[in-house]
């Protein structure tokens, strides 16, 4: 895992190669691989490529990055691991290339060498990279399949320039600084700002599956090279309704994803929360090895979410080397500052504090590489949320089906009364009464209707042309449930009649899972130089699973059932079938109990001249702050968001 940056000029203008300015914009990375650094660049075709090393495959210097190709031809700046590189370079080596060093960026290299851009669709892996091929003058930036690892990029001044964090790129003079008013209120709605968007105008994320391609007359032009909906569907279909088939292949899919993320040469651990899906890693990766390490974190004021106890029973059940940490508010508080650092921008998820104080337990005891339970509950039904959306989903059809619209109205104007405090319900009805869509993501935070109150009303925003050439027809507003809408509508195109579940998945794969859920392990973790890997988002596990009955995930009344029964040959009983819990931080405690984040947002709240009062009414946000605390209702992961947000305005 590493961090990547660089840039190329799209201009006719020459300026010259600033090798001291791109190695601070290296050392911003420095965290994300402390192990090495380095720089390419050519003055004569304008480009430059910058790296940082966290090394974790061939620890010798034969794995420094940026890496050439034996004919200097063909140069890389990668990000990331590709598990089945062994097996590409021995066909590599069939077809006549030699190679230098034990690593996979050099496989990549090669295979770009044998089979072009087509090479990424062989690569088995989380990656982002930026690939240069001399010979086409022609520059190649990818992110992988599920959008594992971030890349950011900019078009300013008529450059093209990218990094693995956006502060990398505030040290590029010709890169501005400016908030993004309609990205203000999609995070607020979104606890994170969907892909392309990122809070800052003129600054983007390429989303998952996609790559950049700037050709030799400096023409930038995007294309989504991958979608998990698209390559699905190869097995029969009338295989899936067959349980055992599909309990199976989640054993056989699953065991051979975490056995290859076994992968490093250097010691792989499990942060280990005691629930099925770290369980199951854990259980898998201890057939691997017997130096197997767990890392578990909990709250100290938080006793509702302590599940110290079963991790424990797990790793003793596998012997496993367990390390457990402690943490308090105030301990949670002083990170505050280093979390918004490490963000870039803001991830209203609270996860974030247990995520990196985990990650700097795995490293402090040695463990560079930990794997990790991310996407199971979106793939299989994991969330009591989904179940209600699940339960109410028939419903919601029917009567929008046959109830007239004016009757609907009538009936949601009627009911919304009994809501005043509510206005997530009232938002609810207010979308059933207009004949919209019930899911819109996983987490929604600010409804539309209680945005209204907390945004100034004089936001504006303009249409973004990069926006437009990403996805034709995104749309371009502050209606956040319209971007729902758009892949929601580009998902149906492609498979009209799927089960309501597969259609609730693929929204979570478009934003939540890479824009919030990877993006707070990617982060957090590389701030303790520790890499992540994601075995349940294996994509030959995502095409299987996108494919199971929604009869099998969600079943009398169980949540994740296909995947429970899976575990039943690994796991003991009572820990899969043990209430769920959840990884979470205890932000309803803190605003309501606590001490130290509700005085620090008081404070901000009456800063003079504080420039988030330019977007969000401190006088709603001080009113909600006293209804949350004399328990009137709980806004406290509504506060969540706002503290997290107003450090980056």
């Amino acid at each position: 895992m590493c961090g990547i940056a660089g840039y190329i000029n799209l201009n006719n203008k020459h300026f010259s190669i600033d090798w001291r300015l791109l190695q601070q914009v290296g050392a911003v990375l420095a965290h994300r691989g402390p192990d090495g650094a380095g720089v390419w660049a050519c003055e004569q075709r304008q480009i430059s490529l910058v790296h940082r090393r966290l090394s974790i495959v061939d620890l010798t210097d034969a794995g420094k990055q940026p890496m050439t190709d034996a004919d200097d031809t063909v140069v890389i700046t990668f990000n990331g691991e590709i598990y089945n590189y062994l097996a590409l370079k021995a066909e590599l080596e069939g077809c006549g290339y030699r190679f230098k060093s034990k690593t996979d960026t050099e496989v990549i290299l090669y295979a770009y060498k044998q089979w072009g851009i087509d090479c990424l669709h062989r690569l088995d892996g989380m990656f982002a990279f930026a690939l240069f091929d001399k010979r086409r003058n022609e520059l190649y930036l990818v992110r992988d399949r599920v959008g594992i690892k971030p890349l950011y990029f900019s078009l300013q001044a008529g450059i093209l320039s990218f990094a693995s964090e956006i502060k990398a790129l505030w040290q590029l003079p010709w890169v501005e600084k400016k908030i993004k008013p309609d990205a203000v209120s999609h995070y607020l709605t979104y606890l994170a700002t969907p892909a392309p968007m990122t809070l800052y105008d003129g600054i983007y994320k390429l989303p998952a599956g996609f790559y950049i391609k700037v050709d030799k007359q400096r023409a930038v032009t995007f294309r989504e090279w991958y979608d998990p909906v698209a390559k699905a569907g190869k097995e029969k279909f009338r295989d899936f309704e067959d349980e055992s088939f599909c309990i199976e292949g989640i054993r056989s899919l699953l065991k051979e994803s975490v056995t290859k993320r076994m992968m490093a040469d250097v010691p792989v651990g499990v942060f280990l929360s005691g629930g099925v899906d770290s369980s199951l890693n854990v259980a898998l990766m201890a057939e691997y090895t017997d130096k197997l390490n767990t890392f578990n974190v909990s709250f100290a004021d938080g006793p509702e979410l302590e599940e110290r106890a079963w991790a424990r029973k797990v790793a003793n059940h596998f012997g496993a080397e367990h390390h457990e940490l402690i943490i308090t508010e105030k301990e949670a508080f002083d990170f505050f500052d280093k979390m918004v650092h490490h963000q870039d921008e803001p991830l209203g998820d609270s996860v974030c504090v247990p995520l990196y104080y985990v990650a700097q337990l795995a490293k402090d005891a040695g463990v560079t590489v930990v794997q990790i339970g991310e996407g199971a509950d979106e793939l299989f039904c994991g969330y009591p949320m989904y179940a209600h959306y699940l339960d109410m989903h028939r419903y919601w059809n029917l009567s929008q089906r046959y109830m007239p619209a004016i009757a609907r109205k009538g009936l949601s104007c009627a009911v919304s009364k009994l809501y005043s405090q509510h206005s997530n319900r009232r938002d609810l009805l207010q979308s059933w009464a207009d004949g919209r869509a019930l899911f819109w993501s996983g987490a929604v935070v600010f409804s539309e209707l209680s945005k209204r109150d907390v945004l100034h009303n004089g936001i504006q925003h303009e249409p973004d042309p990069i926006l437009e050439q990403m996805y034709p027809g995104f749309p371009q507003s502050l209606d956040s449930y319209a971007i729902a809408d758009y892949h929601r509508a580009r998902f149906l195109t492609q498979d009209p009649r799927a089960h309501f579940l597969k259609e609730m998945i693929y929204l979570e794969l478009k934003h939540r899972l890479p824009e919030l859920l990877l993006m707070r392990v990617d982060k957090m973790a590389m701030a303790a130089s520790v890499e992540a890997r994601v075995p349940f988002l294996d994509h030959k596990l995502v095409e299987f699973a996108l494919q199971i009955p929604q009869k099998f995930k969600y079943r009398n009344g169980v949540t994740k059932y296909i995947l429970k029964k899976a575990a039943e040959k690994f796991l003991p009983h009572e820990v899969i079938y043990r209430k769920k819990m959840g990884f979470a931080a205890p932000v309803t405690r803190w605003f309501k109990d606590g001490s130290y984040f509700k005085s620090y947002m008081h404070d901000m709240l009456h800063t003079k001249n504080n420039p988030w009062a330019d977007f969000i009414d401190c006088n709603v946000v001080e009113r909600m702050m006293r209804d949350n605390e004399q328990g009137v209702y709980n806004y406290s992961y509504h506060l969540w968001a706002l503290h997290n947000l107003m450090p980056f305005i």
